[in-house]
């Protein structure tokens, strides 16, 4: 590996380090706060952590439900209504190799069993559990996040993250195998456990915020 990658990869570690500070921290205001509760959809659940966030770090551009910069949209080809999308975006300006850093955190809803709103609409677990691989994990593997820094997020609305994670793996090694599992690797950042997929293309690293009281 030249220096110069090896220099991109490290800065690229250090900037996603900085994220996950500001997304653990994002989280314990908002428990404190009380303010987000299970029924919400998940992209009102992470337009409230922007805002936390935004309160914590105002040097980095942060910003929820973006479009990912795409040549057909640019090009017309596509519209940008149709674009791509992002739940939290984070930007820092930079210096040398990197003009500016990105990270990408694509957030799911995720329950351990099925249950009902208080409105009375049913949220189906399994369907959750399953988008949460095929419309998360996949999506920084072979989709659009491929080549993007950044991580999965998981809001838990219903059940144990223990159970949780044991349903999502039994799907991962169903679909994939058991060495792309999720577990947790020893990396604890402001009292919370980040844990970790490892797979051919790449590692993706998971956080879990618990709203499921």
């Amino acid at each position: 590996m030249a220096k110069s990658d090896i220099l991109i990869k490290s800065i690229n570690l250090s900037f996603e380090l900085k994220c996950l500070d500001l997304l653990t921290k994002s989280y314990v205001l908002s428990i404190k706060e009380n303010s987000i509760f299970k029924d919400w959809e998940e992209e009102s659940i992470s337009a409230h952590i922007v805002k936390h966030l935004r309160n914590i770090k105002n040097d980095f551009i942060i910003n929820y439900e973006v479009p990912l910069f795409e040549e057909d949209v640019v090009n017309a080809k596509k519209r940008v209504k149709n674009s791509n999308r992002i739940d939290i975006f984070f930007q820092e300006k930079q210096w040398g190799e990197l003009k500016y850093m990105e990270y990408h955190v694509e957030a799911k809803n995720i329950s351990s069993s099925q249950w009902i709103k208080s409105q009375g609409s049913k949220v189906n677990a399994s369907d959750q559990q399953t988008e949460y691989i095929t419309k998360g994990i996949e999506r920084f593997l072979t989709g659009h996040f491929k080549d993007k820094n950044g991580c999965m997020l998981g809001y838990v609305v219903n059940g144990k993250l223990d159970d949780l994670l044991l349903k999502i793996n039994n799907k991962i090694e169903l679909q994939k195998n058991s060495s792309e599992r999720i577990d947790f690797k020893e990396l604890i950042i402001n009292n919370h456990k980040i844990y970790e997929s490892s797979h051919s293309q790449r590692n993706i690293k998971h956080l879990f915020f618990d709203y499921s009281n």
